[in-house]
């Protein structure tokens, strides 16, 4: 299901397949003069960077070992599937050793467990999407971020991924000038803030003047 939906997410990003093997995809993006390549490899068990490495480019078709761009532009997206959420403790060295590995690719540990797969069920890219957009799905992770529901996954994917595009959805923009105005107001710093609108840059003394004078004010208050 996690390979189906990365999968969908590199197509919808223009990314197109050029080959595959039993447990790794190769694709390629060309944008102008600009091209870009992305691995998806299920990784049943975590190994060392450099068995990693090595196991992706024996892996690799000709026509990307042969391109120069191959070596710095190759996104790597490892799937490795825990029982539990709670096991990644005791992965936690080996997958960021491997993603702060600086050699051939820039690699991504996407793990998973099976309540997470449970939850996605049916799920495609563009649910994902949906989802992540959901503002009140937003807010319940953010109150327990560690549960497995469909937002968790999708939180995941795109931090973990960044390559992909959070989507954007246009509302209406507050003046600034209001935010600011409601900000000092609950903080009880109207009076500080008139002074402030009221003195421009070019009077800086008498700016930090009025603000001495009216903070020895209020302390004799």
């Amino acid at each position: 299901m996690i390979n189906k939906i990365i999968d969908e997410a590199l197509i919808a990003h223009n990314f197109t397949k050029e080959h595959e093997a039993e447990l790794t995809r190769f694709y390629k993006r060309e944008s102008g003069s600009a091209i870009r390549f992305a691995i998806l490899h299920k990784m049943d068990e975590l190994t060392s960077p450099a068995e990693l490495n090595a196991a992706i480019n024996q892996s690799a078709p000709d026509s990307f070992l042969n391109d120069p761009a191959f070596k710095k532009n190759s996104d790597l997206i490892c799937i490795h599937h825990l029982n539990k959420l709670a096991e990644f403790k005791n992965h936690e060295e080996q997958i960021f050793e491997i993603e702060e590995d600086p050699h051939f690719f820039k690699k991504y540990i996407l793990y998973y467990s099976d309540t997470e797969v449970a939850a996605i069920q049916d799920y495609s890219f563009g649910k994902l999407v949906t989802t992540i957009s959901d503002k009140s799905q937003f807010s319940n992770y953010k109150d327990d971020p560690l549960a497995a529901t469909q937002y968790s996954v999708a939180a995941k994917i795109f931090i973990k991924l960044p390559f992909l595009e959070l989507p954007f959805t246009r509302g209406e923009l507050v003046s600034l000038r209001l935010q600011a105005g409601e900000a000092v107001a609950e903080e009880s710093l109207d009076e500080t803030y008139t002074i402030i609108k009221k003195l421009t840059s070019n009077n800086i003394d008498e700016l930090v003047k009025e603000l001495i004078a009216n903070e020895l004010e209020n302390s004799t208050n």
